[in-house]
């Protein structure tokens, strides 16, 4: 007598194809969801930094009797540094001869990838893990790089590096014409982003500008390099705070 073969799908058939639907379903949603989640922590701790920063400052003018968000841009790096930042911060950690108990030899990546490796010559490691580095061009334009998860993250600007500029308009870099700053009205003082090929700060650009393909060292992988700046996605600070601290379907994350 001839048994006919079930055509029944047996319970390892029927797991294995609740296995494919929820793997299908977790690259559909998974992915978009866990870059969501990255983003807000992202901003959350950009907008921390940002606090402990101008409050550090802020302490630092009040207890000198000096002149609010005039910075002295003229100090060696290191010096500046400890004046206005680091002495009135949480700093758990100093890096000021070898950088590499805060960065990694190749201290982070451009948008365009591009490795960037000796732009920071004096860092610090805050408690809870923010690593905040200064760096100073010949022109005594200072800049903050951020890395806000510390080694752990991408290291990459606009995703977990992100970019503070210190202006002040009777030291401002002596690179072009006096007309192309009068362009603008620039306050002295902390700014977001990095710096055009001037060095005028990004955070005085317009949001299609700071996305566009034209600014240097702008927030768009097809940007310009800047040979005087720290690297292409500099402007992505100044970006998220130009959009009410969020981060769009255009931003290049």
């Amino acid at each position: 007598m001839k048994f006919k073969k079930s055509d029944a799908i047996t319970p390892c058939q029927t797991m294995l194809i609740l296995g494919v639907v929820f793997l299908a379903l977790l690259a559909i949603f998974g992915a978009p969801l866990y870059n969501t989640c990255k983003q807000k922590m992202a901003i959350a701790k950009l907008r921390t930094l940002y606090s402990q920063l101008v409050d550090a400052s802020y302490r630092h003018f009040t207890s000198s009797m000096t002149n609010m968000n005039e910075f002295d841009t003229t100090l060696p790096v290191d010096k500046f540094a400890q004046t206005y930042f680091t002495s009135q911060l949480p700093v758990e950690e100093y890096c000021t001869d070898s950088q590499d108990a805060c960065w990694n030899s190749k201290q982070f990546v451009d948008l365009q990838k591009n490795a960037i490796s000796d732009k920071i010559s004096y860092s610090v490691i805050l408690k809870g893990g923010t690593v905040l580095g200064f760096t100073k061009s010949k022109e005594n334009q200072i800049t903050l790089i951020a890395d806000i998860d510390g080694k752990l993250g991408d290291n990459k600007l606009g995703r977990d590096i992100f970019v503070f500029y210190i202006y002040n308009n009777d030291q401002r870099p002596n690179i072009c014409e006096d007309t192309e700053y009068e362009k603008y009205y620039i306050t002295n003082g902390l700014h977001f982003g990095g710096f055009d090929k001037c060095g005028i700060p990004h955070d005085v650009y317009s949001y299609l500008e700071l996305f566009g393909e034209n600014l240097e060292d702008g927030c768009n992988k097809k940007a310009p390099k800047n040979p005087i700046g720290v690297g292409v996605g500099a402007a992505c600070s100044a970006l998220i705070k130009t959009a009410d601290w969020t981060i769009d379907k255009i931003y290049p994350w």
